[in-house]
């Protein structure tokens, strides 16, 4: 920032999560925010936040009075969104939208009142049609974002695969999505020993271990893995499951007192790091029915993914046979995969020197092109105003 200049006022507004420590979603916010505060004063407004949030750089605040509610998380109360809107919206150079399922509504509200904004994509929200108990909502709220999102001056995507989607489903224009990563925190995720995390956690050195952070919640389930634990006949084989979700308690029981497979529950970002470096291999099947850790995350630790995959389509950054594999997500695929086509723990190792070598951007890169983005649309407004 120039000698003389004021910083620029950023607010990170996530309308539709709760601020819930270990849980992937929240960290890749406050990363974002962490990186964007080193030249910026940034605010980050989360539904609802825990009483005692810890220590940040940044401001974090709350549409929503209350601690955070045990399950899935949803939107925010309209009356909320809309005070926000009203009352606080005005106090910053720009807002960033977070993903939820009205996604652009705020930032066409922000635009009503002539401060600029932009939506962030880095996920979608379920199509309509998937969910029949709230069909009319969905329909609404899938309609509303393809308006709103098709006037946004801009628009982030978390991904190229996400960029297209943006593109088919609500038919924005290519041209003004910017593609810009999520901000994984490579000083938590480093590369550690595996001897040394699992002597802090008390796991046994000679342990075949798998550690899954999703598929608890909506979406693609562990059940698949977990029965295939069960049948793969290795004694030394655990599943560490991390995280929370509606569907942990059936999984529990179907897991039973099987002694392989230990759930965890939310854990602090310190020990998913820990379990993640104990891990031979870490599995993702749906990191967006709610996540303890992201792909990305396990590949800046150095350790191999096997993505549960639908359709064989492929998982960026993922490598099949490089830094993970690709692996039907199937009871019958992941039996063959753990039997026969899992490599060596000494040949996982050499695998996640080749995921820690996997091309990322760093936090300080990805808030450059957050502020680039920024800029851009802080020019437009201020051209929009000077024509008048």
């Amino acid at each position: 920032m120039p000698f003389g200049l004021p910083r620029l006022r950023i607010c990170l507004v996530v309308p539709g999560r709760d601020l819930r420590p270990g849980s992937s979603h929240t960290r890749s916010v406050l990363t974002l925010a962490r990186a964007l505060a080193l030249e910026s004063d940034v605010t980050a407004i989360f539904r609802r936040v825990p009483a005692d949030c810890g220590t940040e750089s940044f401001e974090i605040g709350a549409l929503e009075g209350g601690p955070p509610r045990p399950g899935p998380d949803v939107a925010p109360s309209r009356r909320a969104l809309g005070l926000f809107a009203e009352l606080r919206a005005a106090d910053f150079d720009v807002v960033l939208e977070g993903s939820w399922s009205m996604s652009g509504k705020l930032t066409a509200w922000c635009a009503q009142r002539g401060v600029p904004a932009i939506p962030l994509i880095d996920q979608l929200a379920p199509s309509p049609w998937l969910d029949p108990l709230d069909l009319g909502h969905n329909l609404l709220a899938f309609g509303a974002s393809g308006r709103h999102l098709r006037r946004a001056p801009s628009v982030i995507a978390g991904s190229e695969a996400l960029r297209n989607s943006i593109v088919d489903r609500w038919r924005v224009e290519a041209d003004r999505i910017a593609v810009i990563g999520p901000a994984v925190d490579g000083a938590l995720f480093a590369p550690v020993p595996q001897a040394e995390a699992r002597r802090r956690l008390g796991l046994a050195a000679e342990h075949r271990i798998i550690v899954a952070g999703d598929g608890l919640g909506p979406g693609p389930s562990l059940v698949p893995l977990i029965g295939a634990v069960q049948r793969a006949g290795d004694p030394t084989l655990r599943l560490h499951i991390l995280g929370d979700g509606t569907r942990r308690r059936a999984l529990e029981r179907l897991a039973g007192q099987n002694g392989a497979i230990t759930f965890y529950g939310q854990v602090p970002d310190d020990l998913v790091a820990a379990h993640i470096a104990a891990a031979d291999l870490c599995v993702s099947v749906n990191e967006h029915g709610g996540a303890a850790f992201t792909a990305l995350e396990c590949l800046t630790a150095g350790r191999p993914v096997a993505i549960g995959t639908e359709n064989g389509r492929g998982h960026p950054p993922i490598h099949h046979l490089v830094s993970g594999f690709l692996v039907d997500h199937s009871l019958l695929a992941w039996i063959r995969f753990l039997q026969r086509d899992c490599p060596s723990r000494k040949q996982l190792q050499s695998m996640g020197i080749a995921a820690a070598s996997s091309p990322m951007n760093g936090p300080d890169w990805v808030a450059a092109a957050y502020l680039e983005a920024i800029e851009g649309v802080r020019r437009g407004a201020l051209r929009r105003v000077d024509a008048r």
